[in-house]
């Protein structure tokens, strides 16, 4: 072949490499900038929204609270009542906060998704349409699922719990660790980590709000000056209502019950303290100790089993 006629061959070649790469470049130059400012704008908008998010919700419930009591819907209370309130507060902020982010983080890089499938030079129509009619198919079919995040969502905005309550919800009991949109799971006492779903949640009992109750209940040997129990009962409360170590996990008085019940085996009386929300196991178990030293000291049985005799 004459060299006049290679020439415009291998030329030929090089021109296309050439034109590709400057399609290339005109591509990162337009497309690319848009993608990168994209992934940009999408990260700043969840940093960003992320603070608004859990600066208004601690305003939110921070304002809340003080015009209800400024309204007088909040009866006064003392230093221990105030940051007992405050403490809960902050639950609830942390567990909306993070339920909020993570919903906000869900819904930015989504429509970044699109966005950038848009500058890569895909038809986004059809994507949204197939997307449409399988989210109607998908919520068809996931109805449960749905129930469970509307419950998530009523639950964390009513506080009916809150990270770090102990609860009892039908299926479990134990410690709130975590709470989202579609499950709560709480620790057991025994460490056991349950996961219930929130649209089966029928009943929540939450035992960190507000107050608990120390119940004692003591059997009694029939036998004993029932007068002299409650005096001992009664000098029991006072001691533990003025030890330093205890009269701050108390809110009131100690209640001594009279007579519950009484049978030839032994007879029943209840002693009951308010306490902090959460401390009425440790109160309980201090007033076992004491109530058991007292009743030494002062002569007193308690009930023993009876059994009844078999042929």
């Amino acid at each position: 072949m004459p060299l006049n006629d290679l020439v415009p061959t291998l030329a030929a070649p090089a021109d296309d490499a050439k034109s590709l790469m400057d399609a290339f470049v005109g591509w990162l130059t337009t497309h690319g900038v848009r993608i990168v400012v994209i992934l940009l704008v999408a990260t700043i908008a969840t940093a960003v929204g992320s603070w608004l998010i859990n600066r208004f919700v601690r305003t939110m419930i921070d304002s809340s609270t003080k015009i209800s009591t400024f309204a007088g819907a909040v009866v006064k209370r003392d230093q221990r009542s105030a940051k007992a309130a405050q403490a809960r507060r902050e639950q609830r902020a942390r567990t909306l906060s993070n339920v909020a982010r993570n919903l906000l983080r869900m819904v930015v890089w989504a429509v970044a998704i699109v966005m950038i499938l848009d500058q890569l030079g895909l038809n986004i129509a059809p994507v949204i349409a197939s997307l449409g009619v399988l989210g109607l198919a998908a919520g068809i079919g996931a109805q449960n699922i749905i129930k469970d995040v509307v419950s998530g969502v009523l639950m964390l905005f009513e506080d009916l719990v809150a990270v770090g309550d102990v609860v009892d919800i039908e299926y479990a009991s134990g410690t709130v660790e975590n709470i989202n949109l579609r499950t709560t799971q709480v620790r057991a006492l025994d460490g056991s980590l349950w996961t219930v779903r929130n649209g089966e949640v029928i009943r929540v009992g939450n035992m960190s709000r507000g107050f608990s109750n120390a119940v004692v209940v003591l059997d009694i040997e029939p036998s004993a000056d029932d007068a002299k129990v409650t005096e001992v009962l009664d000098s029991v409360g006072r001691e533990i209502s003025e030890d330093e170590d205890w009269k701050e996990l108390l809110l009131g008085a100690v209640s001594v019950s009279g007579m519950l019940g009484v049978d030839a085996a032994h007879y029943q009386r209840r002693v009951v303290a308010r306490v902090q929300p959460g401390e009425q196991w440790t109160v309980e178990m201090e007033l076992r100790r004491r109530i058991r030293l007292a009743f030494r000291e002062a002569d007193i049985d308690f009930a023993l089993p009876r059994f009844s005799e078999t042929s």
